[in-house]
Order: C-alpha cells, then structure tokens, then sequence
C-alpha cells in the first residue's frame, strides 16, 4: 500500500504544481493577451504566404521567407497607413467647423423644402431650429471626439510600438517553428490518442482556414475591388475608402453597403443622380454579391464550409462582450466547437469518417512535402 499511496501523494502535489505554475504564467503574461492572440492569428493567416513564397523562390530556409512574408505585409500596411494619415492630416487641417455647419443648415433648409408642400411654415420654422441646434451639437460632439482619439493615440504610440514589436518577433517564430511546435505535442501524446488529435487538428485546420483565410482574403479583394471601382466613378481618396470597405466587409451585419449606400445617398443630395445610381449599382453588385455568392464559396474548402448562422454568430456576437478582439476571439472559440462536434461524429462507432478521404488533403500538408520538411528539420537544428 505504501508504494501506490506515496504515487498517489506525489502525482497530486506535481499537478498542484504544475497548475500553480499555469497559472501564474497566465496572471504575468494576461497584459499581452491581446499581443499573443494577434501573434497566433497573424502566423495562421500568413503561413499559406510563407509558403507560397517558399515555393516560389525556391528558398528553403524558413528564417529568410519568414523575414519576406513579414517585410511584405509590414510594407503594403505601412503604405496604406501613411495614405490614411496623410489624407486625414490634409482634411483637418482644412476643417473648419463653421463652414461644415453651415453646409449642414443648407442641407437641412433642402430637406424641409422637400416637404414644404406638407407641412405649415410655423412647423417648418421649429424644425429648422430644432435641427440646426441639434446638427451644432453633433458637430462640436465629433469634433471633440477626433481630438481625444488622436490625443490618446499620440499619448500611447510608445505602447503600440512596444506591442507591434512583440507581435512581429512572436509571428517571425511561430511560421519559423509553428509545425514543429504542433508535432511536439503530437509526440508526446499516448499511443491510443494521436489518431484522433490529428483527426481534431485537421478538421481545426479546415475549419479556420474558412473562418480567417478565406473570410480575410474575400474581404481584401473587396476592398481592391472597391478601391478601383470608386477611382472609375470618380470617387475622391479611392485607396483609404477601399481600405474602409475591406474592413466594413469583416462585420457580418454591417458589410460594404455601410459605405456605400450612405454614399450614394450624398451624391445625390448633391445633385448628382447618375453617379449616384452607378455607386449603388457596384456596390450592389461588385461589393455584396460577387464577393459573398462566388468568391467566398469558391474559395472555401468542401469540408470547411459552415453554416451561415454560425458564421454570423462567430464575428458578431463576440464584438458586444469582449470588444474588437472578439472578431479574432469569437471565431476562435466557435470555429474550436465545431472541429470537436465533427471530430466526435466522426469518430463515433458505425459513423464513416471523411478524414482523409478528401484529395485536397489538409491546408499545411497539401503545400509542405516531406522533402521540404526534412530540409527544415536539418536547417533548424535548435528547434523544438
């Protein structure tokens, strides 16, 4: 009895321990949540680039198409963030609020007058001013808010930079390591539990590479879409309002006619109907149903297609508890469920697996051979 007691005693301290010392490496390291979140997705996402650059170049050291795919991104958002600050800069330093509220009066006058035949001119008076007054007060309202955000931007770049690093050095390791990482564990799992892990994994796989991959790259080709189209239309500031679109495109909900309806809207209160009419026409046509009804499901792998509801419900519901980081979050945890419900079914006695029986195969090892794999592990000796 001796012997299995003192087992007993000494398995349940060392998981004591072990899970003191989880959670205190949590509690230390629950600042940068939001960094090491940032980092896992931004690997995820652009491992099939350090990929296909791998391939392309025929570059076999992960250190040096790591350093390119970083450089690459790093380079596009870093033009499409000084367009947006210059653009901003210029507007403000152009921005007068008397004039902006006096072309809001002039637009209110138009609306009323649209209505004059309705409605008694002592009503359209107490209109007049009641909407004048309140148009001041918004305005003064943004205004103010404009300038807290920039103030509190300026005041915490120091923190942003310092996070941005973090986040860069974090996804520079994750592509260089990040199978290796997943194989390790797999390693180390029981014999009678690797089977159904790698099912777990792979239908993970699937999974995200719909709700992050292809999700993310529909909604650039939106915004690329939507950029050249307005430079046609003739629409001022074309590549920060497609930076916009591709944006608004990630909110399930909201989506590009954000942008474009109220737009359109505009061109026509400023008397210019046609443009107007073909602002809502693209959009309509080349930013909702081209990207949502061809591009998306062409896209999106047979097995890791998912049910609209829980589409919505991942990208959504989560920015209302756990604000922007729940449209990482949210599909996350969802896209998590649902790998474990599909590996369960598929798993269960008499239920026909389709693991494996896809020809595409998994994301990373239709595009990773085992040649390129042995090279990593010879050039990599210090990994894990």
């Amino acid at each position: 009895m001796t012997g299995p007691l003192k087992h007993k005693h000494f398995t349940i301290i060392a998981g004591i321990i072990v899970l003191s010392a989880a959670l205190l490496v949590t509690y230390l390291s629950w600042v940068f949540v939001n960094v090491i979140i940032l980092s896992l997705l931004g690997a995820y996402v652009l491992h099939p680039l350090d990929l296909k650059l791998r391939q392309v170049t025929k570059i076999k050291n992960r250190r040096i198409t790591a350093i390119f795919t970083i450089v690459l991104v790093g380079l596009v958002f870093s033009a499409l963030f000084i367009n947006i600050i210059f653009i901003l800069g210029s507007e403000l330093a152009k921005f007068q609020p008397v004039v902006l509220e006096t072309d809001v009066n002039s637009l209110i006058d138009y609306g009323i007058e649209l209505m004059g035949d309705y409605i008694p001119d002592s009503v359209q008076q107490n209109m007049k001013d009641n909407f004048a007054g309140s148009a001041s007060s918004a305005i003064l309202s943004v205004v103010s808010l404009l300038q807290r955000m920039v103030l509190g931007f300026i005041s915490n770049i120091a923190l942003f930079a310092m996070e941005l690093a973090v986040v860069v050095f974090m996804v520079y390791y994750l592509l260089i390591d990040g199978e290796n990482i997943v194989q390790t564990f797999i390693d180390v799992l029981p014999s009678n539990r690797v089977e159904i892990v790698r099912k777990f994994l792979y239908q993970l796989d699937s999974i995200y590479n719909s709700l992050f991959n292809v999700y993310l790259l529909v909604c650039v080709l939106t915004g690329i879409i939507g950029g050249i189209g307005l430079m046609l239309i003739g629409v001022p500031y074309p590549v920060m309002w497609g930076a916009i679109i591709a944006v608004l495109a990630l909110l399930p909900i909201v989506g590009p006619g954000a942008f474009y309806v109220p737009a359109a809207i505009y061109y026509f209160i400023v008397d210019e109907p046609v443009r107007s009419v073909i602002l809502l026409i693209f959009g309509w046509l080349f930013l909702e149903t081209i990207p949502g009804n061809i591009l998306r499901p062409r896209l999106m792998m047979k097995k890791g297609q998912i049910h609209p509801i829980i589409t919505l419900l991942s990208f959504t519901a989560p920015l209302f508890m756990v604000g922007a980081m729940g449209i990482i979050v949210g599909p996350a945890a969802f896209g998590f469920m649902l790998a474990l419900y599909r590996t369960y079914i598929g798993a269960q006695p008499g239920r026909p697996s389709d693991i494996g029986n896809d020809d595409r195969g998994s994301t990373l090892d239709k595009q990773e051979g085992p040649a390129v794999q042995e090279d990593v592990i010879e050039e990599e000796p210090g990994n894990v």
